[in-house]
């Protein structure tokens, strides 16, 4: 009887020891597929606020800052405050913004920070909510920064100060 428990909590043992290392190998395996395909800026395609299409094909040849955000979110409301105060709006880089937000709750927060005065900036809707899906991150805020070639800098989760982002962008510009 006692090697039969003995086997059965070995066997139960090695089962949850092989559950593990599969999901920690898969998960490997799924962040080193997301790191290459979003190593140059990947095709996506979200709704304007007017319900045009827009892709990543029709972003011009510069630097390039996503930015995924949520307009209730107070460290994303902070973060894009902070950029447009910045020199970025103005130096030519597209700044592109994506939310899966509501349309008027967008709306709202463009009216709110002027988003119309910058022209460089160009607000999203992810209706079909796929942005987790072809950057490999769902966090608010989350930027990924693409040098004017639109290959990836540095892809950064949760709140950053605008400096950082700067300089990544610069380390971008002075690689190329």
């Amino acid at each position: 009887m006692r090697k039969i428990v003995l086997c059965s909590v070995i066997l139960v043992f090695v089962m949850a020891a092989s559950f593990l290392i599969y999901g920690t190998v898969s998960k490997i395996q799924k962040r080193q597929m997301t790191t290459e395909k979003i190593s140059k800026l990947p095709f996506f395609s979200f709704s304007t606020l007017n319900n045009n299409s827009y892709n990543s094909s029709e972003i011009k040849k510069g630097p390039v800052l996503i930015v995924r955000f949520h307009p209730e979110c107070e460290h994303c409301q902070y973060e894009i405050s902070e950029l447009l105060n910045s020199e970025i709006p103005s130096s030519g880089i597209n700044i592109i913004l994506v939310s899966s937000a509501p349309r008027d709750s967008i709306s709202k927060f463009i009216d709110q920070f002027n988003l119309a005065d910058y022209p460089s900036v160009i607000p999203l809707v992810d209706t079909s909510y796929i942005f987790g899906d072809i950057f490999g991150s769902d966090f608010v805020p989350s930027n990924y920064i693409y040098n004017k070639e639109h290959n990836l800098v540095k892809a950064i989760s949760g709140e950053v100060k605008t400096e950082t982002i700067l300089k990544y962008l610069l380390v971008g510009e002075q690689d190329n």
